[in-house]
């Protein structure tokens, strides 16, 4: 099959679906180690800031701690609506 159109990221970016959501996993190579943990930044595309929390918190459900803005991020264009 090939597609007719394909939406990628720039377009999401564009529409005010991306956002960008703060996390801090823990990190740890064995048992007997010190817990760390590590600061990661992760952009979700989702039609809204709770949408784009959950899938996150779904995808890293070991997180320590997670922030997200209260708006998209945007790109250069971002006032273009799609």
């Amino acid at each position: 099959m090939t597609a007719d159109l394909h939406i990628d990221y720039d377009v999401h970016l564009r529409s005010g679906r991306v956002w960008r959501v703060e996390l801090q996993l823990p990190l740890q190579d064995a048992p007997d180690d010190a817990p760390n943990f590590i600061d990661v930044s992760v952009d979700v595309v989702a039609p809204n800031r709770e949408l784009a929390q959950y899938i996150a918190a779904t995808i890293y459900p070991e997180y320590l701690s997670l922030c997200i803005d209260y708006e998209p991020i945007s790109g250069p264009d971002s006032a273009v609506q799609a």
